[in-house]
C-alpha cells in the first residue's frame, strides 16, 4: 500500500469514527464485491457470502469509535470477514468446510476474457490449476496478496499471523507455481 492509499484511508477511518454515513457509504461500494468474492470461497454460496459482509459492515458500524485510524480498516474487513465466514460454516455444518477458491471457479467473477485469444484462456486454466494445488495458507495468503491487494502486514491481520509467515507463505506459493510451470514446459516441449 503506498503512502497516498494510506493516508486515504487514515482519513477515511477518521471519517468513520465520526460517524460519517457517506464515508461507511464510499466504503462499503468500493469493498462489498471484493469482500464477497472473498467470504464465497469459504461459505461456497454467493448469498451466504453477501449476508456475511453485510454482517461485517454492521459490526463495523458498531465499533467505529474504537478504530485506531492507524491500523488498516481494509484489513479488519477482511479479518471479519474470514471470522463470520468460518463461523458460518460451523454453523451450518452441512456446508463442507476449508477455504473454497471461488477465483478458480467458473463461476466466480472473472476477468473479461472474452477478447482473450485460446492460448491465454489455456495459460489462465493452468495457472488457476496450479493455486488450487497450494496448501490452503499459501492459496489465502498468495489470493490476498495477488488477487485483493492486500500487503503483507493486512494479510497478517487477516490470517492472524506475523508478517513474516505471510511472507513464508506467499514466496512458498511463488516457489511451489515456478516449479509446476517448469515441469509442465519440461515435459511439454
Amino acid at each position: 500500500m503506498d503512502q497516498n492509499d494510506k493516508e486515504a484511508e487514515y482519513g477515511l477511518c477518521k471519517r468513520l469514527i465520526g460517524s460519517d454515513k457517506r464515508a461507511l457509504d464510499e466504503l462499503f461500494r468500493d469493498m462489498f464485491p471484493k469482500l464477497v468474492g472473498y467470504a464465497w470461497k469459504y461459505t461456497g454460496q454467493k448469498e451466504s457470502a453477501s449476508d456475511v459482509v453485510q454482517e461485517a459492515f454492521i459490526k463495523l458500524w458498531k465499533i467505529r469509535e474504537d478504530l485506531n485510524p492507524n491500523e488498516s480498516v481494509k484489513a479488519y474487513l477482511y479479518s471479519t470477514v474470514r471470522n463470520l465466514s468460518l463461523n458460518h460454516i460451523r454453523d451450518n455444518s452441512r456446508v463442507q468446510t476449508g477455504l473454497k477458491l471461488a477465483y478458480l471457479n467458473k463461476e466466480a467473477v472473472q476477468p473479461e476474457v472474452e477478447h482473450w485469444d485460446e492460448t491465454k484462456k489455456q495459460k489462465m486454466k493452468l495457472i488457476k490449476k496450479w493455486i488450487s494445488e497450494l496448501p490452503e495458507r499459501q492459496q489465502e495468503a498468495f489470493m490476498l496478496s495477488r488477487f485483493e491487494g492486500l500487503d503483507h502486514e493486512e494479510i497478517s491481520l487477516v490470517m492472524n499471523v506475523s508478517p513474516r509467515t505471510v511472507n513464508n507463505h506467499i514466496m512458498q506459493a511463488l516457489k511451489n507455481l515456478t516449479e509446476q510451470r517448469d515441469r509442465h514446459f519440461s515435459n511439454n516441449f
